[in-house]
């Protein structure tokens, strides 16, 4: 096994990039260079190839995935989706179990955010339906929702005082929309609303309807505080609906870290980013 701070190549030093081990940039510079090119590589094999430890392959596949550059996969990495894709609307079952215990976390952390007495808003969406199951057992908060999977999330009986808005059902999402969800939803003021997201990127948020885009955004006119939901799947990826930018935005509960575009943005618009995950790596790692 050779030193971590030497230059290592592998075996074909023409076909493969070089990829040094330091500085810790360069490496990583290399490593998404490497991941491109073979479209999937194992920990493992990278490790043995270039002569270091399986720890320190993994810490570099967690920053580039922080980054938006690489997606980790079970024991390896395959290059980050394009993003740019526009995706078409999975149903809310098919999206129910993706990153679940990512999602809890998530939940965990939103809810902490909700007082006694507040009126709080929950839009549709797997992650949202989590933060209803959490606020269940608050009972001297009021609920405003557009979506049957939200309630059915909440054990029963729940005790908050729950208001399910009208209008028009669209049952691969669960949720209700139309020109008498916006009415009804126009009558309510809230302290806090949660915005589960499709997708978001330095421009802002998305989502895959142009009719729940419609309802996030009266939610999020009659809402003291905008809370986005999204765990890091959701980074660097768009969808066919940009929601707003960051600046109708006060808080993000996601994971991780988002990627240097997308905090730049976030922090240029004043936007709180509440970590609901591991620790960030130390700052020698990066």
């Amino acid at each position: 096994m050779t030193d971590d701070s030497s230059l290592v190549r592998t075996p074909d030093d023409e076909a493969e990039p070089v990829v040094p081990a330091a500085p810790a940039g360069a490496r990583r510079a290399a490593l998404t260079r490497l991941i491109r090119d073979r479209g999937f590589v194992l920990v493992a094999d990278v490790a043995r190839e270039i002569g270091i430890s399986d720890m320190t392959v993994r810490r570099d596949l967690e920053v580039l995935e922080r980054d938006g550059l690489v997606q980790r996969l079970h024991g390896g990495a395959v290059p980050a989706p394009q993003v740019n894709a526009i995706s078409s609307e999975p149903s809310y079952a098919a999206r129910r179990d993706l990153n679940r215990e990512a999602k809890q976390r998530l939940a965990v952390a939103a809810a902490a955010l909700v007082l006694p007495g507040q009126a709080i808003g929950l839009d549709v969406g797997s992650t949202v339906a989590c933060v209803a199951a959490e606020l269940a057992a608050h009972d001297a908060i009021e609920i405003v929702t557009n979506s049957l999977q939200t309630i059915l999330a909440m054990p029963q009986p729940f005790l908050p005082e729950v208001f399910l808005l009208g209008g028009r059902l669209r049952p691969r999402e669960g949720s209700l929309c139309g020109g008498i969800t916006r009415q009804q939803l126009s009558g309510h003021w809230m302290d806090r609303v949660f915005i589960g997201v499709a997708g978001i990127d330095e421009l802002g948020i998305y989502d895959y309807s142009p009719e729940e885009a419609e309802i996030k955004t009266v939610f999020m006119q009659q809402a003291s505080a905008v809370t986005v939901l999204c765990d890091s799947s959701k980074f660097s990826r768009r969808s066919f609906v940009r929601v707003c930018g960051f600046e109708a935005i006060s808080s993000i509960v996601t994971d991780t870290p988002p990627p240097s575009a997308i905090r730049a943005a976030v922090e240029r618009a004043h936007v709180e980013i509440i970590i609901a995950g591991p620790a960030a790596p130390d700052s020698e790692d990066l």
